[in-house]
């Protein structure tokens, strides 16, 4: 109970024993030359009623479990710069002499690695971190979501988000409709279109995109974006974003990671999902239903929006190299290849804790899918409409879960899909040359 509601109650009880006490105070004037014993009763009564005010007000006044906080209140304390610097401070003095052997071996050996070097000057915690990043890195069996990204647009000094693990998707499954990107930046798409949310022929130089419920959104190769379908909340006006490296669609919003690691937002902001303004040292973005989930560079996440079914639960995690967003629930990727998941588990979503050798995720409204190294899949939830028949895939190199439908890419190329066609958003046999490689 908050302090206003409990103040409210202590009013409104005082006025009611004092309204009660002065009606037996009446009664009692009213029957004392009658009958002395009614009136001393009546008086007696009203003496009770002003009593019962001190413990009525103690109960009011316990202590009682702690609710939900407000979702904007102390996500930037609880978050700060102060905090991670302290973290990754930390955590780097504890690492120190181990990262030194792995540069200088690394550094003998890869010539990439030297131009690397010489190329960035962040700052030494950063430029630190990095490193780390690179040189424990193992490489997948195919390109995948989660392999380190260099795209030209994001080289760029005191970076923040130069080694993100991904920059976003050539394939994505939105609420009823399908979008690919292929080899030479155009978008296919397959599915509803009431809103013209597959109307992207003409668009070029795209190297990303993701998709919303009704709406579809796409990264441009000089940082800039683009957007088409329903726009009654705002969620397609991106047309004035910049320095943009990885995009996300919520079901009525989209938000955006610069290079510097902030974000931004825009579209339905009822839940304060489009409150992401402050955030800072991000290196990869996701949108659920109506929430929205930031993953740090040490890390650790960050979240704003709706909370009711424990969506934020991962704001606990730690050594997360990649987050999905559904519908009601969230999904992290551990760098050991492991996934943990919080929110709601009505239909087994959450169910990926023996899930191992993961290296990328997805999440759909009430399903589950990750893509492991050796290019299989696997996928928990509901599967009414088949969505979670996976298994039989192979050679597998990225993944995306709609609504009531998964897509895959394939390293030659084709997309794989399965789960509801109703509006044809698993007709992807027609997609050609998707993007399987960054460039």
């Amino acid at each position: 109970m908050s302090d206003k509601t409990g103040k409210k109650i202590k009013i409104l009880s005082s006025v009611v024993f004092i309204a009660q006490a002065v009606i037996y105070v009446i009664f009692a004037f009213k029957f004392m030359r009658e009958d002395l014993l009614l009136s001393l009763i009546f008086i007696a009564l009203a003496f009770i009623s002003i009593l019962l005010q001190v413990p009525f007000h103690r109960i009011v006044s316990s202590p009682t479990a702690p609710q939900e906080p407000k979702r904007t209140q102390n996500l930037a304390d609880i978050y700060s710069p102060e905090y991670i610097r302290t973290t990754t401070t930390e955590y780097l003095k504890n690492e120190k002499i181990q990262e030194k052997k792995e540069a200088q071996k690394i550094k003998r050996s890869s010539p990439r690695a030297e131009d690397l070097t010489r190329e960035i000057s962040l700052t030494p915690e950063i430029s630190k971190a990095a490193d780390s990043l690179v040189q424990t890195k193992e490489t997948p069996a195919f390109f995948s979501t989660t392999t380190i990204d260099r795209m030209a647009i994001n080289n760029r000094t005191r970076s923040v988000t130069k080694f993100a693990r991904d920059f976003g998707a050539t394939i994505c499954a939105g609420g009823l409709h399908t979008a690919a990107v292929t080899q030479r930046g155009n978008v296919n798409a397959v599915g509803y279109n009431a809103y013209g949310q597959c109307d992207t022929q003409r668009w070029q130089n795209v190297i990303s995109i993701a998709a919303g419920a009704y709406h579809t959104a796409a990264l441009m190769r000089d940082g800039t974006c683009i957007a088409t379908g329903y726009n009654g909340a705002g969620q397609c006006n991106v047309g004035n974003w910049a320095g943009i490296c990885r995009i996300a669609a919520g079901h009525a919003h989209t938000v955006g990671l610069r290079v510097d690691g902030t974000c931004i937002a825009t579209g339905d902001n009822t839940y304060n999902q489009c409150n992401i303004g402050d955030w800072r040292d991000i290196i990869s973005i996701v949108a659920g239903y109506n929430y929205t989930i930031g993953l740090r560079a040490d890390g650790t996440i960050v979240a704003v929006g709706s909370n009711t079914e424990g969506e934020w639960g991962g704001s606990k995690w730690g050594s997360i190299s990649a987050v999905a967003a559904g519908n009601l629930h969230t999904v992290g990727l551990h760098s050991d290849g492991t996934c943990v998941a919080t929110g709601n588990n009505a239909n087994g979503q959450c169910n990926v804790a023996r899930w191992r050798n993961v290296c990328a995720i997805a999440a759909g409204n009430y399903h589950t899918v990750a893509l492991r190294k050796d290019g299989t899949c696997v996928a928990a939830g509901y599967n009414g409409y088949g969505q979670c028949n996976v298994s039989s895939w192979e050679g597998v190199v990225a993944i995306s879960a709609g609504r009531n439908h998964t897509v895959a890419l394939t390293k030659n190329g084709k997309v794989l899909s399965v789960g509801d066609n109703t509006y044809e958003q698993c007709g992807t046999r027609t997609f050609s040359d998707i993007k399987t490689t960054k460039s």
